[in-house]
């Protein structure tokens, strides 16, 4: 893979997590607005929790054809 390559393939992901992140927003406002009072250990569980929640929403509107060109 070029340089430019990697390039465009970050800036396809990063587009991604931008508008799952939008579409995830009004669930989950509360919940990030309450993140700094909490823990370092609660801290990590939710940054893992909202993750999931981003990578969910990401890979529940891509097709199947665009999941296998990833690999």
């Amino acid at each position: 893979m070029t340089r430019q390559e990697a390039i465009k393939r970050w800036a396809f992901i990063a587009s991604r997590v931008f508008w799952a992140e939008e579409a995830i927003s009004k669930e989950w406002n509360e919940r990030l607005h309450a993140a700094p009072s909490m823990t370092r250990e609660e801290q990590q569980q939710f940054a893992d929790e909202y993750m999931t929640a981003i990578a969910t929403e990401i890979v529940s509107r891509t097709s199947d054809e665009e999941l296998a060109a990833m690999e």
